[in-house]
């Protein structure tokens, strides 16, 4: 049996090892350095479809989107409502508890390497295998982002969410329905106190908390497809969107179903929609910040299509064909 030792508990680290359970093949343990997991503030949206491959147990939804609004610079410009179900806002902290308890975890529990050998609180880790999930704490700061949020008691309309644009600004803001109030954060290529100034235009209600967290923006780092990392460790954001909860997830799914039927993680990820469209969403940032700085060509391409391709955009349900009517001939 091989042993397996899981380096984080976040969404990659804890699905890898409930993927994995089950196994006479494989024995999956997953250390944390932290005391709970979901430390790691996000706006906690998951976009639906993800329930097919892991559970969402229901007092882990907060609510049902249904919903959502497009400003730019402060304008409305969509305002799309649905019958159908297009994702959940979780309570992540909780969502990753109870997962936590479906696999085994052992938190408190740093993992470092000394000298090519790896130490949990300095006692040796005595394991075939090493997978890293530590998301963007493990990569380069110039692969990744800043982002901040507030909680507010702001009440928004728990089935929609808002995301807004700003011209010559390579990132967006967003209100998202929390539990009792809202999520209102931002993230994008600027420093925190710009990214705070640009905030105060859609701030609302009484702060409760403020948090932030560097985003990963790079796409798939390639050197880490030896089958050793997972999630946003591995670079499994997508860079336009800043969605890393069920990319990562699916990018633990692709692993562990490697791992178990014996095949090469590296070929098998590139193989995948996930892979490419996570590296379609990370070149067309380098695109924008190269050749359109002001964002123009970017704002008008995401704003003046059909709402709904640029959700399946958004989402990575993309093909080419949507490529080109969403950005033209000359991208491809």
């Amino acid at each position: 049996m091989t042993r397996i030792a899981i380096v984080g508990a976040g969404p990659a680290g804890l699905s890898l090892a409930y993927f994995l359970k089950g196994s006479r093949k494989v024995e999956a343990t997953v250390y944390e350095s932290m005391p709970e997991p979901g430390l790691k503030p996000c706006a906690w949206g998951l976009i639906t479809g993800i329930e097919n491959i892991i559970p969402i147990p229901n007092e882990t939804i907060i609510s049902e989107i249904r919903g959502f609004r497009i400003y730019l610079d402060n304008k409305l410009v969509f305002d799309i409502r649905t019958d159908n179900k297009l994702g959940y806002i979780i309570d992540k902290p909780l969502f990753l508890k109870r997962l936590s308890q479906e696999v085994n975890v052992e938190f408190n529990s740093k993992v470092v390497k000394k000298d090519d050998k790896y130490y949990i609180n300095d006692k040796s880790l005595d394991h075939d295998k090493v997978i890293f999930a530590t998301g963007h704490y493990s990569v380069s700061k110039s692969m990744s982002i800043p982002a901040i949020q507030y909680i507010t008691d702001y009440e928004i309309d728990k089935e929609v969410v808002e995301f807004y644009f700003y011209s010559g600004f390579l990132g967006y803001a967003w209100v998202f329905p929390d539990r009792e109030g809202s999520k209102i954060g931002i993230g994008g290529y600027a420093e925190v106190p710009e990214l705070k100034e640009r905030l105060k235009q859609i701030l609302k209600g009484r702060i409760r908390t403020f948090h932030g967290a560097r985003v990963t923006d790079y796409g798939v780092i390639e050197d880490r497809l030896d089958g050793n990392y997972t999630g946003e460790a591995l670079g499994t954001v997508y860079a336009i969107t800043g969605e890393g909860i069920r990319p990562s997830i699916i990018s633990s799914k692709i692993l562990a179903d490697s791992i178990l039927n014996r095949k090469d993680f590296k070929k098998e990820f590139k193989k995948s929609k996930l892979y490419w469209s996570l590296n379609w969403h990370a070149k067309i940032i380098k695109m924008t910040k190269e050749n359109d700085p002001g964002t123009a060509r970017l704002s008008k391409a995401l704003l003046n299509n059909d709402p709904q391709l640029i959700l399946k955009f958004a989402i990575g349900e993309f093909n080419r064909v949507d490529l080109i009517k969403i950005f033209g001939r000359s991208l491809i």
